[in-house]
């Protein structure tokens, strides 16, 4: 692997483009080539495609871009460009498995197959939501004391005692340093104190992430997100987060989220562009492994045909051409405390599990209120080990019978729920009874379809 060093160099000597050129003659232009070359086509019948052939196709369009586009750095407004050989490289020696956590709470976390039997590791938490510094505890622990739960990835603090958060601001690093905190405490309150985290969700820039590399915050075997700004472009931000993160000897995770309808087009072009968005951040961020989270234009969610589509896609085109580990977000647009959540968790899980990822979430409400907790995703868990038996054809039949019952009639007005406090005895942290009932109630409705729950 190439080093820090000669990626820095790159990112002041690489070849000089402007970000709107970038866009327009690089992302854009060689993307939707890409997609006609290969004839690549969402079909929207098949959300989970049985089709070896697209996959692979998806992941020779992907290489290609990677090869062609690079990564631009915005701050330099140059180019780190990658050669075949070095990208080969990074697929090469990209780990397969990786142990983290510590002790009795450690886990195997592995690159799955495309319908792979075995449990998928549950990765819980609202990620990517601002979450109360009131309840962040309580609601750490709702996920941390579900046994099917094996990691972390928790929403930051958008306020730390009383102060809003903003960005390079002292506040954004003693938020980082609070939110690890909490994490650390609710881990032993909830028995799991080697629980792995993927965690400093509270630091939008590196002043945050800095803040909490010590092993009384992010351990060596925690992780951190190191984002991949939309479309195949970086930072100075983004690089130090993922060369300091790796030199102190944790794991970096890549989080990939283009919008479908953007620069690299529609669900097609999104999914060759995460193609090149991993093999790229695998050799510049020395990525460990990886988040898909598709966005829509209009809904945000990963619940639309077109993003569970990209999900599909993405996840088999590596699973078949990698050994990348990838987690899959479920990302819904209702909230904890509306029955529909379920229906988008089954939908999104199920379509993760069975076309090579890990379900990581669920983050509802598409992040924007806490109205979140750990009883929908010990329902997601439970769904993911149900899915390890499905065939892609059964598992597409399914995704779109849950589709019809959220979508598109309640995606434009999706029900946020409730806030944790609502949902969750405070003092016990366990679910409320009617909580409890609806929950129960959904159960039943996908055993009714045949998803044998445990």
């Amino acid at each position: 692997m190439i080093s820090f060093y000669e990626i820095l160099r790159r990112t002041e000597e690489g070849p000089h483009i402007d970000e709107r050129e970038f866009d327009l003659k690089v992302v854009a232009r060689e993307s939707r080539r890409l997609v006609r070359e290969y004839d690549i086509r969402f079909n929207r019948e098949e959300i989970v495609t049985s089709d070896d052939s697209l996959a692979d196709d998806v992941f020779k369009a992907g290489f290609e871009l990677a090869l062609r586009a690079g990564f631009l750095t915005v701050d330099s407004r140059r180019v780190i460009k990658l050669s075949e050989e070095e990208i080969k490289e990074g697929l090469r020696t990209a780990p397969g498995e990786l142990l983290v956590g510590q002790g009795a709470d450690a886990r195997l976390l592995y690159a799955r197959k495309v319908e792979d039997s075995r449990y998928p590791v549950i990765m819980g938490g609202q990620a990517g939501a601002p979450i109360p510094e009131e309840f962040y505890y309580q609601m750490a622990i709702s996920y941390m004391q579900e046994p099917i739960v094996d990691t972390i990835n928790n929403g930051g603090l958008a306020e730390v005692k009383g102060i809003e958060v903003r960005t390079r601001s002292p506040a954004e690093a003693l938020a980082t340093m609070a939110e690890l905190r909490y994490l650390r405490e609710a881990a032993r309150a909830a028995g799991r104190p080697g629980i792995h985290l993927l965690a400093g969700e509270s630091s939008v820039t590196c002043t945050g992430d800095l803040a909490v590399q010590s092993e009384e915050f992010l351990r060596k075997t925690d992780a951190h997100l190191v984002p991949v700004l939309n479309d195949l472009k970086t930072d100075y931000d983004r690089l130090t987060k993922a060369f300091t993160f790796k030199i102190y000897g944790g794991f970096n995770v890549a989080l990939v989220d283009p919008v479908v309808g953007g620069f690299l087009g529609g669900p097609e072009g999104v999914a060759v562009g995460f193609i090149a968005s991993y093999l790229l951040s695998r050799v510049i961020y020395m990525s460990d492994y990886y988040i898909i989270h598709p966005i829509h234009p209009k809904y945000v969610s990963t619940s639309t045909p077109e993003t569970m589509w990209v999900l599909n896609i993405v996840g088999q085109a590596m699973a078949r051409n990698s050994n990348f580990i990838l987690m899959g977000d479920v990302w819904t647009s209702n909230g904890a405390g509306s029955r529909e959540v379920f229906y988008e968790i089954v939908a999104n899980t199920v379509t993760n599990v069975v076309t090579g990822s890990h379900p990581l979430g669920v983050s509802a409400t598409n992040g924007k209120y806490p109205h979140a907790s750990g009883l929908e995703t010990r329902f997601m868990g439970e769904v993911a080990r149900a899915a390890v038996k499905l065939k892609r054809s059964d598992a597409n039949e399914i995704v779109k019978e849950f589709l019809k019952k959220y979508h598109p009639e309640r995606m434009d007005r999706p029900d946020i729920g409730k806030p944790f406090p609502e949902l969750y005895d405070m003092k016990t942290i366990t679910p409320k009874g009617w909580w409890l009932k609806m929950y129960e109630e959904a159960r039943r409705e996908v055993m009714d379809i045949g998803l044998k729950l445990g």
